[in-house]
């Protein structure tokens, strides 16, 4: 037998192929039983492969996912062989709230379309100085001496509401919110007008789901990256979605180009995207390059558009699927707003109209329109405590916003349910921690820097309109569900029947 082993061993190929066999097996072994993650629960393929992750990512229901292998496995679920997922209140702090202790990783580096941006830098340093020279420019402060400009572009998306109650026709409000984003973005970043809203064509919207989708699918094998462009950019759904980024990237520079002119011509009005033609690095002096600014235009545009779109769209959703609910804002708009003004100012809305505030985050955490994996990385040598569990350095770390905001560990067995008491005081539901514990703007140091740009929009919008008209939704029994492609957005319209109030 033995002699026959070994002339079976010295035939063509057959040593590789053991040696490879008994490679795969040692891996395995290694990975599910003698890895530093191995105690972690966990789907097998993920514990093999960062595939795993590309391939959920690859289905548009990653989030959902995540609810579900959390519902499976509990609260800290291996999801890569070196990635853990979080989905307890008590983890938010350790990974998204310690600064540069957790810092970003090679995730974001498949976001990149200049140079790495506010957003996707793995460089705290510059993260921090970048954050400093944009911070005034997003602050409410900043954002009240132009309110005029969202005012410009609501009042126009008013009359295209009015048309529609006028005419009796149907109205598609996510295409709707999508023009008003898209306008308003364009005039608060660059003083320049994309005038959408007036022609009405979804070909003049920018193709986010290319940049989005591509970024979090390469993301998810980042360490494979440049490779696996390569290997991928021949098939023609990859062609598509690097053409969509190719096209952001143009108009981003397009605009700058066009912004920087301006302002070298002695153009005053000020913009987002002046703060950083004027800023300077404090230690050298020295401005920011052309690509640079560049860059963070191209956040601007990518961002801009579909955090503001998206969460209206989600919250008129569950505004017209929710009759009492509606009401019951309205009431309150009604009673504390008793002046009937063309578009309302943002200021004092959230204190005036609690009720109406406990809507809007329940919107959110319910179907939040950020719902990406976020991955932080272990630095400390010592490890990192993290909701109990000492995570080893080294260890990417992460949460989705979708499975904690329905962890019913923190919102109860009914976190399927549309309900703001959760967020309104002095009903049984309500808990002063929920509001800290809601990431649709992200967490920490990090958190999305135009977030108040969002909400002005979202509040101004969402008052402004319930005051004026009143929405019906042409299909109640429309069952939401939304496309993630790391941004997540409404399958389909929304479509709605309008009158005047």
């Amino acid at each position: 037998m033995l002699f026959q082993l070994g002339g079976l061993l010295r035939q063509p190929g057959i040593p590789i192929t053991v040696v490879v066999l008994g490679a795969l097996i040692s891996y395995v072994v290694y990975q599910r039983y003698l890895h530093p993650l191995a105690k972690y629960p966990g789907p097998f393929w993920a514990s093999m492969t960062n595939f795993w992750k590309f391939y959920h990512y690859s289905t548009y229901k990653l989030p959902d996912t995540m609810v579900k292998i959390h519902e499976k496995y509990g609260p800290v679920v291996r999801i890569g062989p070196n990635d853990l997922n979080f989905n307890g209140a008590r983890a938010i702090a350790p990974i998204y709230r310690v600064g540069r202790k957790m810092p970003k990783g090679i995730f974001y580096s498949a976001f990149t379309s200049f140079v790495p941006n506010l957003f996707g830098t793995t460089d705290e340093a510059l993260h921090s100085l970048r954050r400093r020279q944009l911070a005034h420019a997003f602050s409410v402060s900043a954002l009240k001496s132009m309110e005029v400009i969202f005012n410009e572009h609501i009042g126009n998306l008013v009359h295209k509401v009015d048309d529609h109650a006028q005419s009796g026709h149907v109205m598609d409000l996510k295409e709707a919110f999508s023009y008003y984003a898209y306008d308003v973005t364009g005039h608060l970043a660059f003083n320049q007008s994309f005038n959408t809203q007036n022609q009405s064509d979804p070909d003049l919207l920018p193709p986010l789901w290319g940049h989005f989708f591509l970024g979090n699918l390469y993301g998810s094998v980042a360490h494979l990256l440049p490779w696996i462009r390569d290997w991928t950019s021949w098939h023609p759904f990859v062609k598509k979605m690097i053409q969509n980024r190719i096209q952001l990237r143009t108009q981003a520079a397009v605009c700058v180009e066009r912004a920087i002119s301006n302002h070298k011509e002695g153009e005053t009005v000020r913009s987002l995207i002046t703060s950083l033609i004027d800023a300077e690095d404090p230690a050298t002096g020295a401005k920011l390059s052309q690509d640079e600014i560049n860059s963070e235009a191209f956040g601007f545009l990518v961002a801009g558009s579909h955090t503001t779109s998206s969460s209206l769209t989600v919250l008129f959703y569950y505004l017209t699927h929710n009759p009492e609910i509606y009401a019951k804002m309205v009431q309150e708009i009604d009673e504390q707003l008793v002046d009937d003004k063309e578009v309302y100012d943002f200021v004092g809305l959230e204190t005036a109209l609690p009720y109406s505030l406990a809507v809007l985050r329940e919107s959110f955490r319910m179907s939040p329109v950020a719902a990406l994996l976020l991955p932080r990385r272990v630095t400390e040598p010592t490890g990192s405590l993290i909701d109990g569990e000492l995570i080893p350095p080294g260890v990417n770390c992460s949460m989705v916003s979708t499975s904690v905001h329905h962890n019913p560990d923190i919102w109860g067995p009914d976190h399927n349910r549309f309900d703001p008491d959760r967020f309104y005081p002095g009903t049984k539901l309500y808990d002063a921690s929920f509001a800290t514990n809601l990431m649709h703007f992200g967490q920490g140091h990090r958190q999305c820097i135009g977030r108040n740009i969002g909400m002005i929009s979202i509040w101004k919008i969402a008052i402004t309109m319930l005051k004026k008209y009143r929405f019906e939704a042409v299909d109640r029994g429309d069952v939401l569900e939304m496309i993630h492609t790391g941004a997540a957005d409404k399958k389909g319209p929304l479509l709605v029947k309008i009158t005047r109030r």
